[in-house]
């Protein structure tokens, strides 16, 4: 017995000791709040601290004024500190707040503030910093149908405060520690995180408290993590210790690596093994015209690729003739179908003025070309026959039946998932606590559109995975939390926006998705000469561009709607090659496993460096992209030790066959090698043994 209680203490002795700093912090944490209603200041107010009680496992914090209760209840886990934070209304009225939780930190020197996995800059006494992206209701680009003359129907009005964090966790480093915090990805919440020298650590949510939140009366809730990482890589460090912290919303459950295949069917497609498909995009009723006209579920079931059920539920898309109709027209009975409207009464979002959020959208998947679309509330627990209900019934539940693999959600983050609802009569039904935008003279609460998609997204995955099956998603752009309760996810993009295939917004997808499998479909500018006309460069760029993050490519249509890319024999024939070359080698390292600190680095800004493998047994990869515009010779410094190995004596590159010989020094070999400009290497290393 001795002996076990002995044991019980040094096993907690190791546990804590990840959160010597965090517990010395935590004592001294502030509330702040900035109100919005029922009066609108400009200014924070520093919450009075009623009452601090710590316990062995954790301890908890009051904070109040006259309008609101705040407790902190910090618990602590092995290896993070979890913080739930409740806010009680006081008032007798709904109130719209930003509540700020900070964490200051006594005065160290040589902090970096790290930004992103490959940027971390040294702290300066008089300025803050953080990774923001606006957050605001997007403007129809083909207009609005419930526009007045002196209103915009909700259209560009922040959400919040209008601006959110870009990564789901924040961290600061120095030399000898590093302390991350994070928000729990399963609880949807406008919120910022940030670092002030001055202040401290910084976490705000955009809250509303209201009677009518029937689950959650008059209170509001967030949730953080709390965790120490090592220094050395920075946000990588933090990365590796979230993915830990939160298993449940990184467990990668496709078996399966390859390319996604949009609405054409499987075996329409000559030889389509050589292409690598893993995911094919239907319907429950569509037909493979190509294997005796079998269901398109059941024909690729004997392809060997997951068949993924196709819904859009965030808005119905009724095709118009006449666009310049008003708003009274477009909710009329002439235009809205009666099996519609039944839901509609139940599910449809109001704008500000109580109208229906109505857009117009140009629809090249309409033969008339236009279309009116009308936001809607795919919350499953809605009362009444809701839009969750008729997608259940006239897509789901029929494609469950026909054994489907998995059910595919479409235009995650398009035009509505920014969408404010002021509709109080489906505030009863919300999970989630409510919001505001901050744009309004006097701010009211609403629901943030996107809790209510990440309600049915979650609700279909929590029922898909107890079945053993998979839930996707397209349409992905950087909100974070659909990706912890979907198994892949992906997006359409356009060739010739850099942005939408730069650094930035790649490496995020691929540290918010860890080893998940991630699916890219090239739309706009796969008609370019890079891609019809011989030597046919655009391949070699897209694919090996991809492969540098262990992305998979392929192709769909210009428009997303006609001629698509695998329904022309001439068109993949000439990929083919290049499929057969590239994808094999994307499937090795994605099945080997991304890992977010590398262990080699490089001191040439343009040239991004990713590991996929955990060790030398089973296969350690590199790929090494040269993003600049011209060829880079570059020295690759390896940390041997940290990935245990005895010494490597020769890397290979995978695309080209050619072995590099390294030179070691130290703990480190040293790698010289030359990158073609917008290329990549795909590097093996091989050791004679491990320690």
């Amino acid at each position: 017995m001795k002996t076990l209680v002995s044991l019980i203490l040094i096993l907690n002795s190791i546990s804590f000791s990840q959160l010597t700093l965090w517990k010395k912090i935590i004592p001294n944490t502030k509330v702040e709040i900035k109100y919005y209603s029922p009066v609108k200041i400009d200014s924070y107010i520093l919450l009075k601290r009623i009452n601090s009680s710590g316990k062995g496992l954790g301890m908890t914090e009051t904070f109040g004024d006259d309008s609101l209760n705040v407790l902190l209840s910090f618990k602590y886990f092995s290896n993070y500190v979890e913080l739930n934070g409740n806010i009680n209304n006081l008032s007798k009225s709904n109130i719209c707040f930003t509540i700020k939780i900070i964490f200051p930190l006594q005065e160290e020197k040589s902090i970096y503030w790290d930004n992103d996995p490959d940027n971390s800059v040294l702290v300066r006494q008089k300025k803050s910093y953080s990774n923001y992206v606006e957050a605001e209701t997007v403007i129809p680009p083909d207009g609005a149908f419930d526009s007045t003359e002196n209103n915009n129907g909700g259209y560009g009005d922040k959400v919040g405060e209008g601006e959110m964090s870009f990564y789901p966790l924040a961290s600061i480093s120095n030399y000898n520690f590093g302390l991350g915090w994070g928000i729990d990805l399963g609880l949807p919440e406008v919120y910022r995180l940030s670092f002030n020298p001055s202040e401290g650590m910084i976490a705000e949510f955009d809250l509303a408290a209201v009677k009518e939140t029937f689950k959650f009366p008059n209170r509001a809730f967030f949730k953080l993590q709390l965790f120490e990482h090592k220094p050395d890589w920075h946000f990588r460090s933090a990365l590796e210790q979230y993915y830990k912290i939160n298993p449940e919303f990184f467990k990668k459950r496709a078996n399966k690596e390859g390319i996604w295949l949009p609405f054409v069917p499987l075996y329409t497609i000559k030889n389509f093994n050589d292409f690598g498909f893993a995911f094919n995009e239907t319907d429950w009723n569509a037909k493979d015209r190509g294997l005796n006209n079998e269901p398109t579920i059941e024909s690729d079931k004997q392809g060997g690729v997951y068949s993924f059920q196709y819904t859009e539920p965030w808005d119905i898309q009724i095709p118009i003739t006449n666009r310049n109709m008003n708003y009274k027209d477009v909710v009329s009975d002439k235009v809205i179908p009666q099996r519609d409207r039944e839901f509609l009464k139940n599910s449809v979002a109001l704008d500000k003025d109580a109208l229906w959020q109505t857009r117009k959208l140009q629809t090249p998947w309409f033969k008339t070309g236009w279309a009116v679309s009308i936001t809607t509330n795919a919350d499953p627990y809605i009362h009444g026959f809701n839009k969750y209900d008729a997608v259940r019934k006239n897509e789901i539940d029929p494609a469950i039946k026909l054994d489907v693999d998995g059910i595919y959600f479409d235009s995650m983050e398009w035009n509505w998932h920014y969408d404010l609802n002021y509709n109080q009569d489906q505030f009863a039904s919300s999970n989630y606590p409510l919001t505001f935008s901050s744009s309004l003279n006097h701010p009211r609460p609403a629901i943030w559109n996107y809790a209510s998609e990440y309600a049915m997204m979650k609700n279909i995955s929590d029922e898909m995975h107890l079945k053993g099956k998979l839930t996707m998603g397209n349409g992905f752009a950087w909100t974070p939390f659909a990706p912890g309760v979907l198994d892949l996810f992906g997006s359409e993009f356009n060739w010739y926006a850099k942005q939408e295939s730069g650094k930035k917004r790649f490496q995020f997808i691929r540290s918010i998705s860890d080893q998940k499998s991630i699916e890219f479909l090239l739309n706009e500018g796969l008609d370019d000469t890079a891609f019809t006309k011989p030597p046919y460069s655009g391949y070699e760029k897209y694919f090996e561009k991809l492969l540098s993050y262990g992305f998979f490519p392929s192709f769909f249509s210009t428009n997303s709607s006609s001629d698509p890319y695998w329904a022309d024999s001439t068109r993949y024939d000439e990929g083919r090659p290049f499929f057969k070359k590239y994808i094999p080698l994307i499937k090795l390292i994605a099945a080997a496993g991304w890992q977010p600190v590398t262990y080699m680095s490089t001191k040439s800004k343009d040239v991004y460096v990713e590991r996929f493998g955990k060790n030398i047994k089973d296969g350690i990869y590199f790929t090494v992209y040269n993003s600049s515009n011209e060829s880079k010779k570059i020295d690759l410094s390896t940390d041997t030790s940290d990935l245990k190995l005895s010494h490597i004596y020769n890397f290979e590159d995978l695309i080209s066959g050619k072995i590099y010989v390294s030179i070691r020094k130290q703990d480190k070999n040293i790698l010289m090698i030359s990158v073609p400009k917008d290329r990549v290497k795909l590097l093996k290393i091989v050791s004679d043994k491990a320690n």
